[in-house]
């Protein structure tokens, strides 16, 4: 029944629940920076230091911290934050919460992150609830009114939180987390499978399937049988021309065709999300950047070292900044696309980057990179499968890892505003 309830700045609540403002359950107290001429060093001291770039939306990314030199540490020794604590990014990447682990206690905390202290109410939940729409929602609307993102102290000690009593708000916690540890074991078995599709594109790009004989190479050793080749010598490459844009290009909302930028090009796959299109009429005109079946896509610009195959004729068309290749008949797309995501690719992107703000590769210099090639397309395919059997199974992990977050996402909302209550 609706009396059941009262409203909040945040929607209905249950009437025998307590709103709270964060400051009356626990002291929000602010990070600190080095001394001016002072800075930190990667060389490992007691004293590491937390920054915007070590958080993620729950904890702290510890391959690339950095420390505080033993000599100015007393300088900023009040500025720590605890394994009981917890922590809020308050410029740059707002509202970004999590908690430290245990090893990282006592750890110096960035001026640009507030750490919450002497929490009263149960720590996961207020966790929870932070990493909740109830709180990002706020944050988002704190960002969207200022011009520099900074978040006051003032304004996080003022966010309203449900307070449910102690044992609901235990329960709460426990339920959430608990999807939380599936989504970390998710996590972890992505990063298993990338490692080994790390591995496995080594192996079989240098080494191919059943060889016994080898010979060196400006790629390093590979199968007697290979050769390195330019990719000019078994594909073609083109672009859409830059007079061709300004001159005849016209995005068309009821377009048939869709044009491909440099972000709908994942690793293997198509993110046809924020598409552009264009008539059929147009793309008949500008056939050369027409895309077709078994063509593979580059970005030449910003997203480089992504590619995929095209698997259908009449469906899609290159933008700027975005190379077609379309590969010999004695040239596997697939094994082609493989190649191209692979970290050995990655050492000709660099041979012939264009600049250095930005990742940029002309066309004339892709068709001078260098690749491993078998001449037996049969072995290159039995590879490209072996490798897209590997992106198989990472999709369907990327797959479970957004469900279970939707079931997150929906479990907060019914959980922490009490539409759902729990038995103490």
């Amino acid at each position: 029944m609706i009396s059941e309830y009262i409203e909040t700045s945040f929607g209905k609540v249950p009437k025998d629940w307590q709103i709270s403002k964060i400051e009356e359950i626990a002291d929000v107290k602010g990070g600190k920076r080095l001394p001016k001429g002072e800075s930190l060093t990667e060389v490992k001291t007691n004293h590491p230091y937390i920054r915007v770039a070590d958080m993620y939306f729950g904890g702290v990314d510890t391959k690339n911290l950095l420390y505080v030199p033993e000599h100015v540490f007393p300088t900023i020794k009040n500025y720590i934050i605890g394994k009981d604590d917890l922590f809020i990014s308050v410029a740059g990447t707002l509202g970004i919460v999590g908690e430290i682990p245990i090893k990282l206690d006592g750890a110096n905390l960035t001026e640009n992150a507030d750490r919450l202290t002497n929490i009263s109410i149960n720590k996961s939940f207020l966790l929870q609830v932070l990493l909740s729409p109830i709180i990002q929602n706020a944050i988002e609307r704190e960002q969207t009114n200022n011009a520099q993102p900074k978040l006051a102290l003032s304004r996080i000690r003022a966010f309203e939180i449900p307070n449910p009593s102690l044992p609901e708000q235990q329960k709460i916690a426990e339920i959430l987390s608990t999807v939380d540890d599936k989504i970390e074991v998710i996590d972890q078995q992505i990063i298993e499978t990338q490692e080994l599709k790390k591995g496995l594109m080594q192996r079989l790009l240098t080494k191919g399937i059943g060889h016994t004989e080898f010979k060196d190479s400006p790629l390093g050793t590979i199968p007697k049988s290979w050769e390195v080749v330019e990719l000019d010598e078994i594909s073609s490459t083109t672009r859409l021309a830059g007079y061709e844009y300004s001159e005849y290009w016209e995005e068309s909302i009821d377009g048939e065709i869709t044009a491909l930028r440099g972000y709908n090009i994942g690793k293997n796959k198509l993110l046809l999300h924020n598409v552009i299109k264009i008539s059929e009429e147009l793309s008949q005109k500008l056939v050369r950047s027409r895309l077709f079946k078994g063509d593979v896509v580059f970005p030449c610009v910003g997203t480089i070292g992504n590619a995929i195959v095209i698997k259908e004729d009449n469906k899609y068309h290159i933008n700027q900044n975005i190379a077609k290749i379309t590969p010999d008949k004695n040239l596997d797309s697939y094994f082609l696309m493989q190649y191209l995501i692979s970290p050995m690719c990655r050492k000709e992107i660099k041979r012939f980057n264009a600049t250095t703000s930005q990742p940029n590769v002309l066309v004339g210099s892709l068709r001078k990179f260098r690749i491993p090639f078998p001449s037996n397309i049969e072995e290159q395919i039995k590879i490209s499968n072996i490798l897209g059997y590997i992106d198989e199974k990472l999709d369907v992990l990327m797959e479970k890892k957004v469900h279970y977050k939707e079931i997150k996402q929906g479990l907060m909302q019914q959980l922490l505003t009490g539409k759902i209550r729990v038995k103490v």
